[in-house]
């Protein structure tokens, strides 16, 4: 057990990176949850803005962003828990490159017991990068990308920034990410009907969620109660 610590440690801080939700947490206490069994933050939009509303022509946001995704190699994940950065990412070609301090990212869906629960159905183009504080153990494998440095998203994007305290077998750290993110007008623009097979194919709740008036597409189970969003 002793010798496997700090590997656990590492992938149960990967995991912490980008899974703050904590399977449901208060990500969703912007949502309300409709008719259909999905959760949907339309707070002041008309249920046709909510449920089919797209992008308008010209306006479909920085391209690959939100797009499925996966990873091949050795590098793609630890003890069995994804490495967002990690290994071969394959779908995210069309993301924008040249952002300062951004990292490409496919980020996935964790079911397992080893660290937090994700909820990236088929994975997730995004751009990315983090800071941790506290024990080394931890930040050590915790950090890329350039978090002082990334100060902006493709333009047509929504960088979220979110933090989350990992807590693990007496270490304590402290890890802060900003993630670039698909821009949305409605639904209809995030990948609502899929499954995810990592866990059971179980239907997604990718969804537009609107954060005090800026839309995105994500899954609300992955974001803190304190996360902030802005638009570029």
């Amino acid at each position: 057990m002793k010798a496997n610590l700090p590997r656990m440690l590492v992938a149960l801080a990967l995991v912490a990176l980008w899974g703050c939700g904590g399977g449901g947490g208060g990500g969703q206490a912007d949502a309300a949850t409709d008719a259909g069994g999905q959760t949907d933050t339309g707070a002041g939009q008309s249920d046709g803005q909510r449920d089919s509303g797209a992008l308008p022509d010209g306006q479909g946001g920085a391209p690959g962003l939100g797009e499925d995704c996966t990873c091949t190699g050795s590098g793609c994940q630890q003890m069995g828990v994804p490495k967002p950065a990690g290994g071969t990412i394959v779908g995210c070609e069309e993301v924008p490159t040249g952002v300062t301090g951004g990292a490409l990212v496919c980020l996935r869906s964790y079911g397992g017991d080893l660290a937090t629960k994700t909820y990236f159905a088929n994975g997730y183009c995004a751009l990315m990068a983090t800071t941790c504080t506290g024990a080394s153990l931890i930040c050590d494998s915790a950090v890329f990308g350039d978090y002082a440095t990334m100060t902006a998203c493709p333009v047509g994007s929504v960088m979220i920034s979110d933090s989350q305290a990992v807590d693990v077998l007496g270490q304590q750290a402290t890890v802060q990410n900003k993630v670039c993110v698909r821009l949305c007008a409605g639904n209809a623009d995030c990948r609502t009907t899929e499954t995810d097979p990592a866990l059971g194919d179980a239907a997604t709740q990718y969804q537009c969620i609107d954060k005090g008036g800026v839309k995105f597409c994500y899954d609300p189970r992955n974001l803190s109660a304190s996360y902030t969003a802005t638009a570029f």
